[in-house]
């Protein structure tokens, strides 16, 4: 992979645990995979509903992962093993003080098969309380241009 863009398929799969309930949701979107140096930049966009697009950004380094959100949705999030970090979430009310402690992530790009997967397992906390389990599955598949 090197700094021109891949056209990938996104494969998201997030499982929430909170309170005893837990919430799955997937989502499939076209993306993009690029590195630069030593961060790769993954790129797709969701529909949150039928006028509500969030652009994602997903940089991945060895040590941590940064995920950026814009439009209906903004927030700025990083992601260590092992360690809390704090975020940015803005709310229609306002900005939400946000923090993640993850437990694990991975990350893998095969450049033959132009196949990868991320994950992500993270404890959230709003405004310090504990707000839910996330279990977080990205699957990537390379597409023909």
């Amino acid at each position: 992979m090197d700094a021109n863009p891949i056209p990938v398929k996104v494969m998201l799969h997030t499982k929430i645990t909170d309170s005893g309930e837990n919430e799955d949701t997937k989502l499939t979107s076209d993306g993009t995979i690029l590195r630069k140096a030593d961060t790769v930049y993954l790129r797709y966009d969701e529909m949150l509903n039928d006028t509500d697009q969030v652009n994602t950004t997903i940089k991945i380094k060895d040590e941590d992962i940064t995920i950026i959100r814009s439009g209906a949705v903004s927030m700025k999030q990083r992601f260590a093993p092992g360690s809390l970090k704090e975020g940015t979430y803005e709310s229609p009310y306002g900005p939400i003080q946000i923090a993640t402690r993850t437990e694990s992530m991975g990350f893998e790009w095969h450049e033959n098969s132009q196949e990868g997967k991320l994950s992500l397992n993270y404890q959230v906390l709003f405004q310090g309380e504990e707000a839910g389990y996330h279990e977080l599955e990205i699957k990537l598949r390379g597409e023909e241009e």
